[in-house]
């Protein structure tokens, strides 16, 4: 019997556009869901919380993070998804990948975004976890409101299952697991 992968899904949301975005793919996956929290919550809120949500990124500031309940390294995949901000993680993301990048056996990335950034946002992911996502997907306000993002998850979701699938199938010929690389059509959905 084919042991079944662990999936830990770690989000960071501000307007609960990404949190909603990682609950249908927790579903799909059949995996397990943490929100990163920051100590002070309020702080990120109303337009005074946007702008400073700008500045820390841009600055490169650390968030102060609330201890998270789930261990990353039980886990065979661990994927992160955040808003993009300033064409970049978001600074709870990118303090949380600073912290727990040696945890982390296998990654796949997601972000939400008004419009543009998911490379720039998904290369500094990469940097910070110290490793290749086996996939990746960028889910645009325009693919919210057309639709498409439901299509973006089901092919995204898809990915991870191929690739664990395909690793699952190296594991029992001996062949260990190694990465598992998506083709170009498949990454940045």
């Amino acid at each position: 019997m084919q042991a079944k992968h662990r999936t830990l899904i770690i989000c960071y949301s501000r307007s609960e556009t990404t949190a909603e975005f990682a609950g249908r793919l927790a579903d799909e996956l059949d995996a397990d869901l943490e929100r990163v929290y920051e100590e002070s919550t309020r702080s990120r809120r109303g337009i005074t919380g946007f702008v400073r949500s700008i500045l820390d990124t841009l600055f490169g500031r650390p968030a102060h993070l609330q201890p998270m309940k789930h261990r990353p390294l039980q886990y065979d995949l661990v994927v992160v998804g955040t808003p993009v901000w300033t064409g970049r993680a978001s600074t709870p993301i990118t303090t949380w990948l600073a912290a727990h990048h040696h945890e982390l056996h296998h990654v796949a990335f997601f972000c939400t975004m008004g419009g543009r950034g998911s490379e720039r946002a998904f290369a500094q992911m990469q940097a910070l976890a110290q490793r290749a996502p086996i996939a990746t997907c960028a889910v645009s306000a325009r693919d919210v409101e057309s639709g498409d993002a439901r299509e973006k998850l089901a092919r995204f979701a898809v990915t991870i299952h191929d690739c664990l699938a395909g690793q699952a199938a190296q594991a029992a010929t001996g062949a260990g697991l190694g990465p598992c690389h998506t083709s170009p059509s498949a990454s940045n959905l």
